[in-house]
């Protein structure tokens, strides 16, 4: 390994562009660095920004660097039964550089800011010295057998912040592996989840370590009545620091540090861990750290930028109507030449969308698809196939934060120990969230930036093993995405029959891969498919017009949809976007969300526990459970928002850029698709 004297491998220049028909890729060469091992240097008392933008120097008194886990007990710098978790229960021995980097420093109590990409390790290099500051605090907590006088919430000695639920839950299953021979407590603190239930569990169990994102920690510190306090706080941990920026969380996490003890009357110690280190980054510092904490910057010795790790493929659709058989067609190839290859690794692939309602309406498509041309309906009135799946034996589930964090964790898990399985996801999968062995990442339509689209890419070709990118855009999307991703070497496949055929005259076979798709799409509620309408119909963005526009949502509900009529939106709605009066669109007051089948306890979602591809659990039409067979993750969303909340950045709890129409989030609680908008 050694230290990069410029940026981590997420943010370096981007190596090559991608080659459509007509075009040179012109590739380079990655940054290399001169020096031999990843370093720890102080940080300055001025000029930040320039001290981040510099080549770390040397650092002349360097300690010998620990690189085995066991070491830190055989060195008494960690307690044994720490030590004793990682190694014997965890099946850990050896350190990742940014542990084997930040360890010493962050166990002396200095404040450490670490850039380096996700999936290097991070989690345990903050939860080490957090944890055995703790036990070296107060030596009770290192025995397992320690019960308090009483159990509270009002004892907490490290909290982590985390911009994702998913990854707070992460982070916490991981602390809760460390601490088996300990006798401190771990709690998380997330949205999703209610907040009455995650107090009295608080209260009965206690805590010492907490995990949680911004917005629930300030709302439950805030709060006089939750009882819960941190007087004795010994660390704070930002994790994914930049992350945390985009998403626009600073306001809340500023205000949460107001809430904390003051650093003047109870001393304590902050860890930062960051991918990149733009300069907003660098006023958190300012904000955050105490003067000459410790900067470490690391990239592996072969370690190569995401894009020049993952082989990546662009295919133009003809029109949106294209995009989900193309997506079939990909995943029928991959999961038979996986029968085929026995040394071939199972097809298990993550499909991102830009909005919920997208996610949402192809996870209810894909669960659906039968080789069956049966029309019969179920005792609901929805229509069933009956007949082999065409993906089997492909598992799917589906996640974005519009879901209970119980389905969204249910979800995760399950996707997590399928061999083979499709997840369709939102972004808040993209960063920080680690999948095993997935083959294949899948980007439907433009992505929200160039960041976002690497960070997608992230999600596969992990701990040295292969893997695949596709990106699916249409011809107006063509453009603008070549010049989002220039340099970027993706190539574009022709091969991908569904891209450029007339989906219409194609799908008059039911047992065509776009015959399936709107046979399939037939046994979707009209809801999901109205949201999608009007999503696609409204996105900011784009250089298609809004004749154009109408053109294409049009031939999405004709062609891949079979609907004699598009869907109706409401007039108001329409003039309020600047769509009022425009031919080609229907316009009414239909509400297709009462039209969503009720179900009763029979929910179309559900876990992987076998059985009907329906599933168990879910107690409303689409809203999803947790039995069942094929399909996990539910949601009733329907679409109901564009963005998870608007803010800026597309990720996670919050996300959504481009004024929150494609985040993950939506208008709150809002019943209509389009209430972002309202």
């Amino acid at each position: 390994m050694r230290l990069s004297p410029w940026r981590c491998t997420a943010a370096l220049p981007r190596a090559a562009s991608f080659a459509r028909a007509g075009r040179n890729p012109a590739l380079s060469s990655p940054i290399r660095s001169s020096l031999a091992v990843s370093q720890i240097v102080s940080a300055p008392g001025a000029s930040l920004h320039r001290y981040f933008s510099s080549s770390p120097r040397r650092h002349e008194a360097q300690e010998a660097k620990i690189t085995k886990f066991a070491e830190l007990a055989q060195q008494g710098l960690v307690n044994e039964a720490i030590v004793d978790s990682i190694t014997r229960k965890m099946g850990l021995e050896t350190m990742t550089e940014v542990q084997s980097a930040t360890v010493r420093s962050a166990l002396q109590g200095v404040d450490v800011i670490a850039q380096a990409k996700t999936g290097t390790g991070k989690t345990l290099a903050f939860l080490i010295p957090m944890l055995e500051r703790m036990v070296q605090n107060d030596p009770n907590l290192a025995r397992s057998t320690y019960r308090p006088p009483r159990t509270s919430a009002d004892d907490i000695r490290g909290i982590v912040i985390s911009p994702t639920r998913e990854l707070a839950e992460q982070i916490a299953e991981e602390a809760r592996k460390i601490v088996q021979g300990t006798g401190i407590i771990v709690q998380t603190a997330v949205g999703g989840t209610m907040k009455n239930q995650m107090l009295r569990q608080m209260q009965r169990q206690g805590c010492h370590l907490l995990v949680g994102t911004p917005g629930r920690l300030e709302d439950i510190f805030g709060d006089e009545y939750s009882g819960v306090a941190a007087p004795r706080l010994k660390a704070l941990v930002l994790d994914e620091a930049d992350r945390l920026l985009d998403q626009g969380f600073w306001p809340d996490i500023q205000r949460l540090i107001q809430l904390l003890p003051p650093r003047d009357q109870v001393d304590r110690q902050t860890l930062m861990f960051s991918a990149t280190i733009p300069k907003e980054v660098v006023g958190i510092v300012r904000q955050t750290l105490k003067q000459g904490f410790q900067f470490v910057r690391i990239i592996g010795e072969n370690d190569t930028p995401t894009t020049e790790r993952v082989k990546q493929r662009l295919v133009i659709a003809k029109g949106v109507e294209n995009q989900l058989p193309v997506l079939l067609e990909l995943a029928q190839k991959s999961i038979n030449e996986a029968k085929s290859n026995p040394d071939a690794r199972p097809f298990k692939a993550i499909v991102y969308f830009r909005s919920t309602a997208e996610v949402t309406l192809a996870a209810n498509i894909f669960r659906n698809l039968s080789t069956s041309t049966s029309e019969k309906r179920d005792a609901f009135g929805m229509m069933v196939g009956g007949g082999p799946h065409p993906l089997d034996p492909c598992k799917m589930y589906w996640i974005h934060s519009r879901l209970t964090q119980a389905q969204r964790t249910s979800a995760a898990e399950s996707f997590r120990r399928a061999e083979s399985a499709i997840l369709f996801s939102s972004d808040v999968t993209a960063r920080g969230m680690d999948f095993p062995n997935v083959t294949h990442v899948v980007q439907v339509g433009s992505p929200q930036d160039r960041e976002s689209y690497i960070h997608r890419i992230g999600r596969t070709a992990r701990a040295g093993k292969e893997g695949e990118g596709w990106i699916i855009v249409t011809e107006d999307q063509v453009d603008d995405v070549d010049r989002m991703l220039r340099k970027i070497p993706i190539q574009e496949d022709t091969a991908v029959a569904n891209a450029q055929n007339d989906i219409g005259e194609a799908s008059e076979d039911p047992l065509s891969v776009a015959g399936l798709i709107r046979n399939a799409a037939k046994r979707v509620s009209m809801a999901d498919k109205a949201a999608v309408y009007q999503t696609i119909l409204f996105a900011q963005g784009g250089r298609a017009s809004k004749r154009q526009k109408i053109a294409s949502v049009n031939a999405l509900s004709s062609k891949q949809w079979g609907l004699l009529e598009p869907p109706t939106i409401k007039a108001s709605l329409a003039a309020k976007l600047g769509f009022g009066g425009q031919p080609g669109l229907r316009f009414g007051e239909d509400d297709y969300e009462s039209e969503r089948p009720r179900q009763g306890r029979f929910g179309q979602g559900g876990g992987d526990s076998g059985g009907d591809r329906r599933g168990f659990g879910g107690d409303r039409g689409e809203r999803g459970g947790f039995g069942g067979g094929r399909f996990s993750g539910g949601g009733r969303d329907g679409g109901r928002g564009f963005g998870d909340r608007g803010g800026r950045g597309g990720f996670g709890d919050r996300g959504g850029s481009g004024g929150g129409r494609f985040g993950d989030r939506g208008g709150r609680g809002a019943r209509n698709p389009m209430s972002a908008f309202d």
